[in-house]
């Protein structure tokens, strides 16, 4: 679609639930909120930019709607076989698992790069108990909960806080998942959980290698630029941490460090 036309206000994605599935990672950015018995109601006006490039890469007949439908917020989009969506949102199809999200002022409601990439690694982590260290608005607890184990969130920020609370309630109810508004050095030294979500800037990444509890043993850790990436590496090093995964994107990195 030429950036000088207008989106519609509402779009109707025709297809069969075979055919939304497979072609969801284009409709995700379309935002969709219904479905019918001929397709998908998107709202594109929602999220333009997003839209624009969902309309480009749809494989599926797209009409516009008379009756436009009310737009989700915040909007929705995909990061690795995540659907990040708000409680407007249709519901992903198989394949894909939803990240529920309210609009809120905690960090990683509109994915980051470190964000994505942590969605993407926690794929290739076991599972147990986890902290999520500086939580943000709670898409890795949800993320951690949704397939690994129980998860506590934790960040000093109550705007945090009650954002990924709000955001939480409407996640699915089975996911073991609390909040804790708290600095992370009360927090680390009697932690017991063995896995670490640590989606922070370096000086926090510092502070954790200062207070980290002997019982973590995997640390999935990002929100680092690459031009740090060597010192905050060392002093995980230091702590018997070795690199069992990493990834990059847009200047960013991103590691799975586990200790024996």
């Amino acid at each position: 679609m030429d950036s000088n036309v207008p989106l519609p206000a509402g779009l109707l994605a025709h297809g069969s639930p075979g055919q939304i599935a497979g072609d969801f990672e284009a409709l995700a950015l379309l935002q969709p909120v219904r479905a019918t018995s001929d397709g998908i109601v998107c709202a594109p006006r929602a999220a333009p930019e997003l839209a624009r490039r969902g309309y480009a890469r749809c494989t599926l007949a797209l009409s516009p709607l008379d009756a436009p439908p009310a737009w989700p917020d915040p909007p929705s989009r995909i990061a690795g076989r995540w659907f990040i969506r708000s409680p407007q949102h249709l519901p992903a199809p198989a394949g894909y698992r939803d990240l529920v999200q309210v609009p809120g002022e905690g960090f990683g409601a509109w994915p980051h790069p470190t964000t994505r990439l942590c969605l993407i690694a926690l794929d290739d982590l076991g599972g147990g108990p986890a902290l999520d260290l500086g939580c943000g608005s709670g898409l890795l607890s949800q993320a951690w909960a949704a397939g690994h184990g129980p998860v506590v969130g934790v960040d000093l920020d109550p705007r945090a806080i009650a954002h990924a609370a709000a955001s939480r309630v409407h996640a699915r109810p089975a996911y073991e998942i609390a909040f804790r508004r708290a600095p992370i050095a009360r927090v680390l030294p009697d932690a017991t959980a063995p896995v670490l979500l640590a989606n922070v800037p370096a000086v926090v990444h510092d502070e954790i290698t200062r207070t980290l509890a002997p019982a973590a043993r995997t640390v999935l850790a990002s929100g680092i630029r690459n031009d740090r990436a060597a010192a905050t590496l060392a002093r995980y090093h230091m702590l018997g941490f070795a690199v069992a995964g990493a990834s990059d994107a847009d200047g960013w990195a991103c590691w799975v460090l586990t200790r024996d």
